[in-house]
Protein backbone atom coordinates (compact mmCIF):
# COMPACT_ATOMS: atom_id res chain seq x y z
CA UNK A 1 0.00 0.00 0.00
CA UNK A 2 1.10 3.63 -1.20
CA UNK A 3 1.04 5.94 1.74
CA UNK A 4 -0.32 9.43 1.28
CA UNK A 5 2.76 11.32 1.35
CA UNK A 6 4.78 8.78 -1.07
CA UNK A 7 1.68 9.07 -3.79
CA UNK A 8 2.30 12.95 -3.36
CA UNK A 9 5.47 12.59 -4.30
CA UNK A 10 5.64 10.47 -7.26
CA UNK A 11 5.67 12.49 -9.81
CA UNK A 12 8.77 14.38 -8.43
CA UNK A 13 10.92 11.09 -7.92
CA UNK A 14 10.06 10.34 -11.64
CA UNK A 15 11.68 13.79 -12.52
CA UNK A 16 14.60 12.78 -10.84
CA UNK A 17 16.66 14.33 -7.72
CA UNK A 18 17.12 17.72 -9.42
CA UNK A 19 13.50 18.21 -9.47
CA UNK A 20 12.41 16.91 -6.21
CA UNK A 21 15.50 19.56 -5.39
CA UNK A 22 14.50 22.54 -6.81
CA UNK A 23 10.47 22.11 -5.38
CA UNK A 24 12.15 21.63 -2.00
CA UNK A 25 14.18 24.97 -2.31
CA UNK A 26 10.77 26.53 -4.34
CA UNK A 27 8.08 25.71 -1.83
CA UNK A 28 9.50 27.29 1.03
CA UNK A 29 9.93 30.90 -0.66
CA UNK A 30 6.41 30.55 -2.15
CA UNK A 31 4.85 29.77 1.34
CA UNK A 32 6.89 32.84 2.35
CA UNK A 33 5.71 35.19 0.09
CA UNK A 34 2.07 34.15 0.54
CA UNK A 35 2.27 34.77 3.98
CA UNK A 36 3.94 37.95 3.64
CA UNK A 37 1.34 39.02 0.74
CA UNK A 38 -1.25 38.57 3.64
CA UNK A 39 0.28 41.02 5.86
CA UNK A 40 -1.53 44.32 6.49
CA UNK A 41 0.36 47.94 5.77
CA UNK A 42 0.28 49.94 9.58
CA UNK A 43 1.04 52.97 9.54
CA UNK A 44 2.20 54.93 12.88
CA UNK A 45 3.33 58.48 13.23
CA UNK A 46 3.53 61.69 15.66
CA UNK A 47 5.82 63.78 17.00
CA UNK A 48 8.75 63.51 20.10
CA UNK A 49 12.08 64.08 20.72
CA UNK A 50 11.51 67.33 19.50
CA UNK A 51 10.65 65.64 15.74
CA UNK A 52 8.38 64.02 13.85
CA UNK A 53 8.65 59.70 13.34
CA UNK A 54 6.78 57.92 10.88
CA UNK A 55 6.78 53.83 11.04
CA UNK A 56 5.45 51.81 8.03
CA UNK A 57 5.53 48.12 8.95
CA UNK A 58 3.68 44.84 8.00
CA UNK A 59 1.89 42.32 10.00
CA UNK A 60 -1.25 41.20 11.14
CA UNK A 61 -2.86 43.03 13.89
CA UNK A 62 -5.95 43.41 15.27
CA UNK A 63 -7.39 46.65 17.04
CA UNK A 64 -6.03 45.50 20.01
CA UNK A 65 -2.75 44.36 19.28
CA UNK A 66 -2.20 48.17 16.90
CA UNK A 67 -3.57 49.61 20.53
CA UNK A 68 -0.60 47.93 22.76
CA UNK A 69 2.04 48.19 19.31
CA UNK A 70 1.10 52.89 19.86
CA UNK A 71 1.40 51.91 23.70
CA UNK A 72 4.99 50.52 23.78
CA UNK A 73 6.42 53.07 20.88
CA UNK A 74 5.37 56.22 22.69
CA UNK A 75 6.88 54.38 26.47
CA UNK A 76 10.42 53.72 24.09
CA UNK A 77 10.15 57.06 22.94
CA UNK A 78 8.87 58.67 26.28
CA UNK A 79 12.42 56.64 27.73
CA UNK A 80 14.30 58.55 25.15
CA UNK A 81 12.81 62.04 25.81
CA UNK A 82 13.82 61.70 29.35
CA UNK A 83 17.58 60.57 28.55
CA UNK A 84 17.81 63.48 26.08
CA UNK A 85 16.44 66.00 28.67
CA UNK A 86 19.54 64.75 31.48
CA UNK A 87 22.16 65.27 28.37
CA UNK A 88 20.56 68.40 27.81
CA UNK A 89 20.65 69.77 31.42
CA UNK A 90 24.67 68.62 31.37
CA UNK A 91 25.07 70.75 28.34
CA UNK A 92 24.12 73.43 29.31
CA UNK A 93 25.91 73.23 32.11
CA UNK A 94 28.90 72.83 30.77
CA UNK A 95 28.57 75.37 28.10
CA UNK A 96 27.51 78.58 30.64
CA UNK A 97 30.63 79.35 32.02
CA UNK A 98 31.87 82.63 31.53
CA UNK A 99 33.21 83.93 28.57
CA UNK A 100 31.51 81.31 26.72
CA UNK A 101 29.31 81.97 23.71
CA UNK A 102 26.55 79.80 25.03
CA UNK A 103 23.79 80.85 22.19
CA UNK A 104 26.13 79.67 19.59
CA UNK A 105 27.82 76.96 20.57
CA UNK A 106 25.30 75.35 22.70
CA UNK A 107 23.32 75.16 19.77
CA UNK A 108 25.41 73.51 17.66
CA UNK A 109 26.33 71.38 20.50
CA UNK A 110 22.46 70.46 20.65
CA UNK A 111 22.01 70.30 17.21
CA UNK A 112 24.75 67.30 17.32
CA UNK A 113 22.96 65.38 20.47
CA UNK A 114 19.33 65.65 18.72
CA UNK A 115 20.94 63.99 15.70
CA UNK A 116 22.18 61.21 17.70
CA UNK A 117 19.38 60.58 19.89
CA UNK A 118 17.23 60.56 16.30
CA UNK A 119 19.80 57.63 15.28
CA UNK A 120 19.35 56.42 18.77
CA UNK A 121 16.09 55.93 18.26
CA UNK A 122 15.11 54.53 14.96
CA UNK A 123 17.33 51.92 16.14
CA UNK A 124 16.07 51.28 19.67
CA UNK A 125 12.61 51.22 17.97
CA UNK A 126 13.58 48.72 14.88
CA UNK A 127 15.46 46.07 17.75
CA UNK A 128 12.22 46.91 19.81
CA UNK A 129 9.83 45.54 16.59
CA UNK A 130 12.05 42.80 15.62
CA UNK A 131 11.32 41.29 19.48
CA UNK A 132 7.45 41.15 18.78
CA UNK A 133 8.35 39.48 16.05
CA UNK A 134 7.38 42.31 13.18
CA UNK A 135 10.36 41.59 10.78
CA UNK A 136 9.17 44.10 8.05
CA UNK A 137 9.43 47.75 9.48
CA UNK A 138 10.22 51.02 7.96
CA UNK A 139 11.52 53.53 11.11
CA UNK A 140 12.38 56.82 10.04
CA UNK A 141 13.41 59.79 13.33
CA UNK A 142 13.98 63.44 12.12
CA UNK A 143 14.86 62.07 8.50
CA UNK A 144 17.44 59.24 9.74
CA UNK A 145 15.68 55.76 8.15
CA UNK A 146 16.60 52.30 8.86
CA UNK A 147 14.61 49.39 7.26
CA UNK A 148 14.10 45.99 8.62
CA UNK A 149 12.78 43.15 6.11
CA UNK A 150 10.98 44.30 3.38
CA UNK A 151 7.28 44.94 2.22
CA UNK A 152 5.31 42.20 0.11
CA UNK A 153 7.10 42.06 -3.15
CA UNK A 154 10.40 44.15 -3.15
CA UNK A 155 12.98 46.14 -0.97
CA UNK A 156 11.67 49.46 0.65
CA UNK A 157 12.95 52.06 -2.25
CA UNK A 158 13.97 55.40 -1.11
CA UNK A 159 15.07 58.67 -3.19
CA UNK A 160 18.62 59.61 -2.72
CA UNK A 161 17.55 63.13 -3.09
CA UNK A 162 18.84 65.27 -0.84
CA UNK A 163 16.77 68.01 1.21
CA UNK A 164 18.37 71.39 0.81
CA UNK A 165 20.60 70.45 -2.09
CA UNK A 166 20.19 71.38 -6.06
CA UNK A 167 18.23 68.64 -7.90
CA UNK A 168 20.70 66.57 -10.03
CA UNK A 169 19.80 64.63 -13.00
CA UNK A 170 21.26 61.29 -11.12
CA UNK A 171 18.41 61.34 -8.84
CA UNK A 172 18.44 57.73 -8.45
CA UNK A 173 16.37 55.69 -6.08
CA UNK A 174 17.69 52.60 -3.45
CA UNK A 175 16.83 49.45 -2.41
CA UNK A 176 16.57 49.92 1.44
CA UNK A 177 16.99 45.94 3.24
CA UNK A 178 18.43 45.64 6.87
CA UNK A 179 20.41 48.85 6.79
CA UNK A 180 20.32 52.45 7.42
CA UNK A 181 20.17 55.65 5.62
CA UNK A 182 21.44 59.15 6.45
CA UNK A 183 21.14 62.43 4.75
CA UNK A 184 23.38 65.03 6.01
CA UNK A 185 24.68 68.82 4.82
CA UNK A 186 28.06 69.76 4.98
CA UNK A 187 29.23 71.83 7.69
CA UNK A 188 31.26 74.83 6.05
CA UNK A 189 32.14 76.50 9.17
CA UNK A 190 34.03 73.40 10.38
CA UNK A 191 35.34 72.31 7.00
CA UNK A 192 38.53 73.29 5.35
CA UNK A 193 38.73 76.25 2.97
CA UNK A 194 39.65 75.62 -0.53
CA UNK A 195 39.45 76.88 -3.94
CA UNK A 196 38.72 72.99 -4.92
CA UNK A 197 35.26 71.99 -4.85
CA UNK A 198 33.35 71.90 -2.06
CA UNK A 199 31.03 69.26 0.07
CA UNK A 200 27.49 69.82 -0.33
CA UNK A 201 25.90 67.44 1.49
CA UNK A 202 26.79 63.31 2.06
CA UNK A 203 24.72 60.25 1.97
CA UNK A 204 25.97 57.24 4.00
CA UNK A 205 24.01 53.47 4.10
CA UNK A 206 24.53 50.86 6.78
CA UNK A 207 23.64 48.19 8.95
CA UNK A 208 22.68 50.91 12.01
CA UNK A 209 21.11 54.48 11.87
CA UNK A 210 23.76 55.01 14.92
CA UNK A 211 26.41 54.34 12.39
CA UNK A 212 25.22 55.89 9.06
CA UNK A 213 25.07 58.76 11.75
CA UNK A 214 28.35 58.46 12.74
CA UNK A 215 30.20 58.67 9.42
CA UNK A 216 27.84 60.98 7.72
CA UNK A 217 29.00 63.31 10.59
CA UNK A 218 32.74 62.94 10.19
CA UNK A 219 32.57 62.64 6.42
CA UNK A 220 30.69 65.75 5.91
CA UNK A 221 33.38 67.82 7.54
CA UNK A 222 36.27 66.97 5.39
CA UNK A 223 36.87 68.17 1.96
CA UNK A 224 35.37 65.62 -0.86
CA UNK A 225 38.38 64.26 -2.39
CA UNK A 226 39.80 63.32 1.59
CA UNK A 227 35.55 61.69 2.20
CA UNK A 228 35.79 59.85 -1.17
CA UNK A 229 39.06 58.24 0.26
CA UNK A 230 38.02 57.34 3.42
CA UNK A 231 34.56 55.95 2.39
CA UNK A 232 36.44 53.97 -0.22
CA UNK A 233 39.04 52.33 1.89
CA UNK A 234 36.48 51.46 4.38
CA UNK A 235 34.60 49.64 2.10
CA UNK A 236 31.43 52.13 2.95
CA UNK A 237 28.26 52.84 1.23
CA UNK A 238 28.29 56.91 0.64
CA UNK A 239 27.32 59.53 -1.78
CA UNK A 240 28.88 62.73 -1.70
CA UNK A 241 27.20 65.69 -3.32
CA UNK A 242 29.80 68.06 -4.53
CA UNK A 243 29.89 72.13 -5.96
CA UNK A 244 32.61 72.49 -8.56
CA UNK A 245 33.52 74.94 -11.39
CA UNK A 246 31.72 72.60 -13.43
CA UNK A 247 28.78 72.47 -11.69
CA UNK A 248 26.76 69.86 -9.13
CA UNK A 249 28.46 66.07 -9.29
CA UNK A 250 27.87 63.61 -7.69
CA UNK A 251 30.02 60.91 -6.38
CA UNK A 252 29.42 57.37 -5.13
CA UNK A 253 31.26 54.54 -3.80
CA UNK A 254 31.54 51.02 -5.32
CA UNK A 255 29.90 49.83 -2.17
CA UNK A 256 26.41 51.73 -3.04
CA UNK A 257 26.42 50.69 -6.45
CA UNK A 258 24.74 47.48 -4.83
CA UNK A 259 22.23 49.09 -3.52
CA UNK A 260 20.77 51.84 -6.10
CA UNK A 261 18.00 50.69 -8.92
CA UNK A 262 19.35 49.65 -12.19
Amino acid sequence: MISVASRRFAGLAQGGPALFMFCLMILPMALLSACRSQLEEQQLQGISLGTGYHITLYADLGDSDRAVLETGIQGELAQLERQRSVLLRHVNTAFSGPGLPLSRLSGAVLGELDRLIHALAVDRLTAWLAELGIDHSLVEVGGVIRAQGMPPGAAWRLSLEHAGLPKHDDSRRVHLKDGALVHRLANHANAPSADGPKMLGVTVMAATASEASRQALWLSRVEPDVAMAVATSTDSAVRIVVRSRQGIEIQNTAALESWLEP
